[in-house]
């Protein structure tokens, strides 16, 4: 059952993009026109040329930023910089949002391959800052980007984690794979049908879905204490 799964878990380790918040709200287009414009910008190729560079280095490094730290020795914080000097207007406080996290027990930890500058300002739009115990960032990883495995060891040992008391929420299947081998347990957060079930655990549409499950399991659990 479910409910005994959750009911020993301790720390709860979200991502940000298109987890948090619905991935139509348009964040991360943003960020991903603005990438493109950083290299184009950058290394004086067209926003064609710059668009499979980005790509590219997305793809086979985890992040287009690890790519061209790799391969120009860039950087990142002028990268970082640049990229996330977006509109944040479109989001908005969600009350059902704050209830559920709120209602988690234990520690509520963001997990993100952005830095935590843009990260608190995401979590202030939202009004859920004050539940988040800390932001593991970019930074806090030496710039290793999820899913390598090097990011995720050194998150665990930052805040002296067991993985088995670990619930992991990601959009991107890839970024659980980790998580999952080690032994805590996943979900993933997706709109699309055609997904990989590989290291997942829990699937939902959306976050407060998934929250409003986990939680009602969890009240499960105690009233038959």
């Amino acid at each position: 059952m479910a409910h005994k799964i959750f009911s020993k878990k301790t720390t709860w380790l979200f991502d940000l993009d298109n987890t948090l918040y619905p991935s139509n709200i348009g964040i991360f287009s943003q960020i991903d026109l603005k990438m493109k414009q950083f290299i184009s910008n950058k290394f004086k190729v067209s926003e064609k040329e710059a668009f499979i560079i980005q790509k590219r280095f997305y793809k086979k490094y985890g992040t287009t930023l690890y790519g061209l730290m790799k391969n120009f020795d860039l950087d990142p914080e002028e990268f970082l910089s640049f990229v996330h000097n977006i509109n944040f207007n479109k989001l908005k406080k969600s009350y059902l949002l704050q209830k559920k996290i709120k209602a988690l027990p234990g520690k509520k930890i963001l997990y993100t391959n952005g830095d935590s500058d843009y990260a608190k300002k995401i979590l202030e739009s939202l009004g859920i800052e004050k539940y988040f115990y800390d932001i593991f960032d970019i930074r806090r990883a030496n710039y290793i980007p999820k899913p390598m495995k090097t990011s995720f060891n050194a998150l665990l040992k930052t805040f002296n984690l067991e993985t088995s008391e670990i619930v992991y929420f990601d959009d991107l299947n890839k970024n659980l794979k980790t998580a999952s081998l080690k032994g805590a347990t996943t979900v993933h957060i997706t709109q699309d049908d055609n997904y990989n079930n590989s290291y997942v655990d829990f699937r939902f549409k959306t976050i407060i879905i998934a929250l409003d499950m986990i939680i009602k399991s969890l009240n499960e659990d105690k009233y038959k204490c």
